[in-house]
């Protein structure tokens, strides 16, 4: 079980200190988020989970990306990291070339990426284990498909968007593979 949560609780913690550096600390770090198709803006693919516009939108996030976490790391906790960064990676890449104007910032795009991650696997794969966890994720998180239809301003749709197809193809990807369990 320690193996399983360690690297989720590691993450979240980070992500939380992060919040809590630029509360206490004078400015404001969301400018380091994805600004789309900017050059500039590429670095904030991999910063942008890490920066949250206020408490309410941080506590969207960490919560369902900790347990989602978990989750994820149940399934293979040696390829979690791994996991986890691609997600990061193709969800932040998608979203920098579709977004609108403006900076996204926000762990929204990995917990969109996880839960597409967890439910398609579990179809693809089809065991019991996999199929149980895609089952618990989606009655715990299944209301996260309306966030799909979420057009809201300072509602990056976009990132939703891009974090759902980085899991299905995560997913899809490592469907056969005999090494990613």
């Amino acid at each position: 079980m320690k193996n399983i949560i360690a690297l989720p609780v590691l993450l979240s913690a980070a992500i939380v200190a992060v919040f809590l550096i630029e509360v206490i600390l004078p400015g404001n770090l969301t400018w380091l988020g994805i600004r789309p198709r900017s050059i500039s803006g590429l670095p904030g693919i991999l910063v942008s989970p890490f920066l949250h516009a206020s408490l309410k939108h941080l506590l969207a996030n960490i919560v369902p990306l900790l347990i989602m976490g978990c989750l994820v790391s149940a399934l293979a906790p040696a390829l979690f990291a791994t996991r986890t960064v691609a997600l990061v990676l193709f969800s932040g890449a998608l979203t920098w070339l579709i977004s609108s104007s403006g900076v996204v910032v926000g762990a929204s795009g990995l917990v969109f990426a996880y839960w597409s991650f967890l439910i398609t696997n579990g179809f693809l794969r089809k065991s019991i284990k996999d199929v149980g966890i895609a089952l618990l994720t989606f009655l715990i998180y299944g209301a996260l498909i309306f966030g799909l239809f979420k057009f809201q301003y300072g509602v990056s749709w976009a990132g939703h968007f891009s974090g759902v197809v980085a899991g299905i193809f995560l997913a899809y990807l490592q469907r056969s593979s005999r090494n990613t369990k």
